[in-house]
């Protein structure tokens, strides 16, 4: 990872990585209750690696808006130095 790479974003990268291994892994192992103690862990790091971003950052994703009102495009967009 490069200094100057968010590390909150990192975060959110490995964690999501993970996820998706447990995921794969659980579609072929549904019975392997290790692996499915392993997905509860990861999917709750997931969340959290997604929530701390959020709380500094904004939504990741389109469908993390929760507001009243339209307030997605109300931050800068990347062009304007948003992130």
């Amino acid at each position: 990872m490069c200094q100057n790479e968010n590390p909150l974003l990192q975060k959110v990268y490995e964690t999501g990585f993970a996820l998706d291994e447990a995921t794969l892994y659980l579609d072929t192992h549904p019975e392997d209750s290790q692996a499915m103690e392993y997905y509860q862990y990861v999917k709750r790091a997931s969340q959290s690696a997604v929530s701390a971003y959020e709380q500094t950052y904004g939504p990741l994703m389109i469908n993390q808006v929760e507001a009243n009102t339209w307030t997605w495009v109300n931050d800068p967009w990347p062009w304007e130095g948003g992130n």
